[in-house]
């Protein structure tokens, strides 16, 4: 069955399958709480962090899981069907959304949120959330939605808005710290994932896999080799939703290992800050 047609079957279910009441809850108290759903984790834990307590969020893609091959269970589906808010990746190159998200949102009242909106995208990077100036603006996209739909809460969600932003902002200190002495180098990477914080500190990604592809070909393993060993690079970048063999393949030849850095994390601003760690050290003039 092709993408869509699953994902017709799945709304059909969630639309004739049980309650979306929570068992236990009192009249009225399942409506109490907003219900946020997220395409994928990073963004989840922004909404975690500036709905100031009053919303349930919901990921869509779960961890470990790739976005080119992932399909979503039946719950998912139900809370994407049902959501008051969906905050989405929003960028044209997530294949994922094109091919699941209109469908899922169609029969909802959702207010939809994109993390790429007023956002200085990377045209073949939909790694949105490695960007401090788009998830600033996403974190305030969020506050404003959250604070519209729980005018109640609005003093919390202002307080956790400020927390929030200025958390960022100590998190732009340690990246400039730490990324901007090594402006004009060069990692290695499994698949370009980086491209943002790449593009905020003028490095290079040597990349093995492209966006969308994936696998490479041993002409294209040699050409990598070749760059990587000429630049003085050992070590490559792995993340768990992509297999590793081509990586390990390179590392072993280069006499380097694979590095484990997940930029689909949940919690949002250690695995940035880890990356951006992670980065220093693997940088090459």
């Amino acid at each position: 069955m092709s993408a869509r047609g699953w994902m017709r079957y799945l709304i059909a279910c969630a639309a004739s399958g049980l309650s979306l009441t929570p068992v236990g809850c009192a009249p009225g108290e399942a409506d109490a709480r907003l219900r946020v759903v997220a395409t994928v984790a990073p963004i989840a834990a922004l909404v975690d962090r500036v709905s100031g307590g009053v919303a349930d969020v919901t990921v869509m893609i779960p961890p470990g899981a790739s976005p080119v091959t992932y399909e979503p269970a039946l719950s998912r589906v139900r809370a994407a069907a049902s959501a008051d808010v969906y905050v989405s990746v929003g960028h044209p190159a997530f294949s994922w959304e094109s091919t699941w998200l209109a469908g899922l949102l169609e029969q909802g009242d959702a207010v939809v949120i994109s993390g790429s909106e007023d956002c200085a995208i990377l045209p073949d990077d939909p790694h949105v959330w490695l960007s401090l100036s788009c998830m600033r603006t996403l974190a305030e996209s969020v506050a404003e939605a959250v604070r519209h739909a729980r005018p109640e809460a609005a003093e919390s969600i202002a307080a956790s808005l400020a927390d929030l932003l200025s958390e960022m902002d100590h998190m732009r200190v340690v990246a400039d710290s730490a990324l901007g002495p090594s402006r004009g180098g060069t990692f290695l990477t499994l698949h370009p994932a980086w491209g943002y914080l790449a593009e905020e500190y003028e490095l290079r990604q040597l990349a093995i896999l492209e966006h969308g592809s994936g696998d490479a070909g041993p002409a294209e393993l040699a050409r990598v080799v070749g760059e990587a060993r000429q630049g003085g690079l050992v070590n490559v970048l792995v993340q768990p939703q992509f297999s590793a063999e081509a990586a390990l393949l390179v590392a072993q030849e280069l006499g380097g290992k694979p590095i484990v850095l997940d930029p689909l994390a949940r919690d949002w601003p250690a695995s940035f800050l880890r990356a951006v760690h992670v980065l220093a050290s693997q940088v090459r003039p």
